[in-house]
């Protein structure tokens, strides 16, 4: 009588189910790259779950490579894309890339691979730019090319479609700050929404949005960096008072804000000057603060009404209602602006301009943003600024006093 039948690499033999504190689970062997017979397990809430973890496992073990060809569906290139990135970029980046997909599948997902040729995915991101946005159309590329990517790695594709596009040149526009006046409107109507909020809410936690924007206004942080400092980071009793920026808050997918200590990269760990009025704002909040615990080294330094880490979407949300407000409106409306133009980033955009304004040194504004090339800061968030150029006391020495009379 001839015995078993050894088993192939990767192929999952016989499954074994069974019920475990009450979960499905399942037994079963296989054979690894290496040759060696191994014993499988895994729990689930179904035997067709608990199926698919195993051979899952013995993908893994076998060094199975995905089946991918020119047939493929962008839908399924997409998911591999979101895949291969997670836990390797920080999880706000992974967000990012979920949403583009949401959208990006319901718009190519039954398109092969195969048929995304250079010149249809160019079709796609043109149509992307019309009906959403610049931004979107950036993002779904940046997509695309990776998915693409995968497609090439894997045999499925020859070339990266995406490579063969010439990248449009975008037209740069000045980025938009606010005026000193319509810095004074907001924040005026950040005032009247505390005390409205206020009588409602009682004292403590109402101040958040007043905290934040203050400190982004004095110091040109973006939201995130701002949520994450700390009370080590602080410090309000050297001359002109200082922060140090060496982390980010991060909203993982549970909703709840985390503290993330690393920048985007170590360059743009630093120490920034704070105004008086923005110095005033962290000795506010350590003054709302009762418990020990908020008062701790590494407690938030611009907590919320329990001590807590406040999210970034909560700041987000209180601006823009305040946007909308006919008063705001009206300000911006006086400089072009319109409401959905005023964002977090707005904020940060102000302080920049107004600090490259003011020394006629746009490297200023980028050593206070934290950009590594300084044609982000002049492209993408200063503003109107003008260097200060010549040197009319050498020209006066040299030329003389003009023609003769």
């Amino acid at each position: 009588m001839a015995g078993r039948r050894p088993l192939n690499v990767g192929e999952l033999g016989l499954i074994k189910f069974g019920v475990v504190n009450g979960k499905v689970a399942g037994r079963a062997r296989t054979r690894d790259a290496g040759g060696t017979v191994r014993r499988l397990y895994a729990t689930g809430t179904s035997q067709e779950e608990v199926a698919e973890l195993l051979a899952n496992a013995a993908a893994r073990l076998s060094f199975e490579v995905e089946a991918v060809s020119p047939i493929t569906k962008m839908s399924t290139m997409l998911d591999l894309r979101i895949e291969d990135r997670d836990g390797q970029v920080r999880p706000q980046s992974l967000r990012l890339y979920k949403h583009t997909v949401s959208w990006l599948t319901p718009l190519i997902g039954g398109i092969t691979i195969g048929e995304m040729t250079p010149a249809r995915v160019k079709k796609v991101l043109q149509n992307i730019e019309q009906e959403r946005s610049a931004s979107a159309a950036r993002s779904a590329r940046i997509a695309l090319s990776g998915a693409f990517g995968i497609a090439v790695e894997l045999d499925a594709l020859q070339h990266n479609p995406i490579r063969s596009l010439r990248r449009k040149k975008p037209q740069r526009r000045i980025p938009k700050a606010l005026n000193p006046h319509q810095v004074a409107v907001f924040r005026k109507l950040v005032l009247e929404r505390e005390e409205g909020v206020g009588k409602h809410a009682g004292d403590g936690g109402v101040n958040i949005l007043r905290w934040v924007t203050e400190v982004m206004l004095g110091s040109g942080l973006r939201i995130s960096e701002v949520l994450a400092l700390r009370n080590m980071d602080v410090e309000v009793k050297v001359p002109s008072g200082r922060v140090s920026v060496t982390g980010t808050m991060a909203e993982p997918e549970t909703g709840k804000a985390v503290r993330q200590d690393e920048l985007k990269s170590r360059e743009q760990a630093r120490y920034i000057a704070l105004p008086r009025y923005a110095r005033e704002v962290f000795l506010e909040a350590r003054s709302t603060q009762t418990e020990l615990s908020a008062r701790l080294p590494l407690a938030p330094a611009l907590p919320g009404r329990r001590g807590n880490a406040i999210p970034a979407r909560s700041v987000n949300r209180a601006l823009r209602v305040l946007r909308e407000h006919p008063e705001m409106a009206a300000a911006l409306a006086e400089t072009g602006l319109v409401p959905k133009d005023f964002t977090p980033h707005l904020l940060r955009r102000t302080a920049a301009t107004l600090v490259a304004v003011a020394t006629g040194d746009l490297r200023s504004a980028q050593e206070l943003l934290g950009h590594a090339d300084i044609a982000t800061t002049r492209d993408w968030y200063a503003g109107l600024a003008f260097r200060n150029v010549g040197s009319a006391e050498i020209l006066d020495e040299i030329l003389g006093d003009g023609p003769a009379a």
